[in-house]
């Protein structure tokens, strides 16, 4: 059976990085679903804005287009069909309806991991992320009210496992989630 892994959790949490932790892991060998290069391509092919908002824009468009299937669908499943994996990431689900949407698959065990730290070490990583600038802080205090990042940051209560990536141990955080994984 085919296990999957969907990441949740604030910008700046440490996503990206576990993301390339399990993906480098020699134990299990995740194949990572790019929804973001499909955002992207998609845009591309239909002349709309590529920047942040213009895809946020965009996967919302298809969130209300497809009842959030369009991740499952349009990502997930051509992924995993076309490739003898076993074990497969997505680092971005954002809203409820998705991660109920991947937890019907059939033949796919689903772990649903949200990302947790406290705001000011979100913010400090997102600011040292972005640049030094006044203007980042402003644009993280506008970013953390979008709707996105809201429905995102409320996935903590359905997940099946929290990690706290404050103390940045990945090591650690990836034999969480491979031991939950076995569990699912």
């Amino acid at each position: 059976m085919k296990g999957l892994v969907l990441l949740s959790g604030p910008v700046a949490v440490g996503k990206t990085t576990l993301k390339e932790a399990l993906v480098s892991s020699r134990d299990v060998g995740f194949e990572y679903l790019r929804t973001g290069a499909y955002l992207l391509k998609r845009a591309q092919a239909e002349n709309r804005p590529t920047d942040r908002r213009g895809l946020q824009d965009l996967g919302d468009s298809l969130d209300e287009a497809t009842d959030y299937r369009w991740i499952v669908d349009e990502v997930a499943l051509p992924a995993m069909a076309s490739s003898e994996a076993m074990f497969w990431l997505v680092d971005a689900v954002r809203k409820g309806r998705q991660v109920e949407h991947f937890r019907s698959m059939r033949q796919t065990r689903v772990l649903h991991v949200h990302l947790t730290a406290p705001e000011c070490v979100i913010r400090e990583r997102y600011r040292r992320r972005a640049g030094a600038s006044g203007q980042v802080l402003a644009e993280y205090a506008a970013l953390i009210h979008h709707p996105n990042e809201i429905a995102s940051r409320a996935l903590i209560t359905i997940a099946d496992l929290v990690l706290d990536t404050s103390q940045e141990d990945m090591g650690s955080n990836v034999e969480s989630v491979l031991t939950a994984l076995a569990r699912a």
